[in-house]
């Protein structure tokens, strides 16, 4: 029995650089797939079983493996990690999708529990690569290797990982005067992930609503992050001192990280600039002097933050070195920008 066991994991440790590649390229395409369908994760993982892992897997009492290289489903082990529960369900459906689905692991769903259970919540999904993907040059070496792919919110996640450190694995591992203290918080967790749901649609309806009165140039418009983000696609005032600023060498990138909406927010609440109205006067005065001093070497720039400097430059006396580096700028940026202050 040893030399049986002995002999599958020199195997398997032959196989392994392949199987890390296999998982690395699987992650890589479930992040394209992702992106392409416009589902934001907030992590994938992926990680090849160890050598050290499958053998012990193998030696394990109770456990029998004719060919563990077949049977073991996890070799390749990918998670993906989402916001929204209703993400989860698309995700799943994009894995039926794009793999050949050998097993589909129900015993984590919540549907399988009764109402008085609780316990991990996730999908997993045992995949080969699908036939399509089979012909194609970089993917025939892997043609019979096998995934397993689990899809989790963040929520979700946290139950998992805290309960792998209680080392709860199920209902049964929990001490009876506990078990009711964790019904009830699976149950906060399980509300709170439809919650979150509920939250980011009435965002989203608040956004499109505001979004909407910008273009309508309704009156008296309250600022908020939203109404700024459409008022720098659509004022005139705005777009014209961002053609100016391209004259003077600055490079616009809009990369989503640098969105600047929240500190603009903050900005004109300390000017007492209040509606969109107050905003498009206050950065209607001369500012190429100014914008051209502080730019002293190469910048980068999003559209947030060019109105942001446009803002600062409308009140010269409410900013200074110190204000600009408590928002984060660097020493040489805030000194910059204040003296091209000082040529207004």
């Amino acid at each position: 029995m040893e030399e049986i066991v002995t002999n599958h994991v020199e195997v398997y440790r032959k196989l392994f650089p392949a199987y890390e590649s296999f998982t690395t390229r699987i992650e890589s395409l479930l992040e394209e797939l992702l992106r392409a369908e416009m589902i934001k994760a907030h992590f994938t993982e992926s990680r090849a079983k160890s050598v050290d892992s499958f053998s012990e897997k193998n030696r394990r009492p109770g456990k029998s493996f004719a060919n563990p290289i077949d049977e073991m489903p996890d070799l390749a082990g990918i998670r993906i990690v989402l916001y929204y529960l209703d993400d989860v369900t698309k995700v799943g459906k994009l894995i039926k999708k794009e793999f050949s689905v050998i097993e589909e692991v129900v015993e984590h769903q919540s549907d399988n529990y009764l109402p008085d259970q609780f316990g991990y919540l996730s999908l997993h999904y045992v995949v080969h690569i699908n036939n399509a993907r089979k012909k194609l040059p970089e993917w025939k070496a892997f043609k019979d290797f096998h995934a397993e792919i689990q899809v989790r919110t963040v929520l979700q996640h946290s139950w998992a990982a805290v309960s792998h450190a209680l080392q709860y694995k199920r209902e049964g591992d929990v001490p009876l005067d506990l078990r009711r203290r964790l019904f009830r918080l699976a149950g906060l967790f399980e509300l709170a992930d439809e919650e979150f749901i509920q939250i980011r649609n009435a965002n989203r309806e608040i956004i499109e609503i505001k979004t909407n009165a910008v273009k309508d140039r309704e009156p008296n418009i309250r600022i908020d992050a939203p109404v700024i983000r459409e008022f720098i696609k659509i004022s005139p005032r705005f777009l014209e001192a961002r053609d100016v600023m391209i004259s003077l060498g600055y490079t616009f990138e809009n990369d989503p990280d640098e969105d600047y909406a929240g500190e603009i927010v903050e900005d004109c609440e300390l000017l007492g600039i209040s509606t969109v109205d107050n905003l498009e006067d206050i950065i209607s005065y001369e500012y190429s002097d100014y914008l051209q001093e502080a730019k002293k070497e190469e910048w980068n720039v999003s559209d947030t933050f060019a109105l942001q400097l446009l803002i600062i430059g409308s009140s010269p006396e409410s900013f200074s070195i110190e204000k600009l580096k408590q928002k984060g700028w660097s020493d040489n940026a805030s000194r910059d920008v204040m003296d091209g202050l000082a040529k207004l």
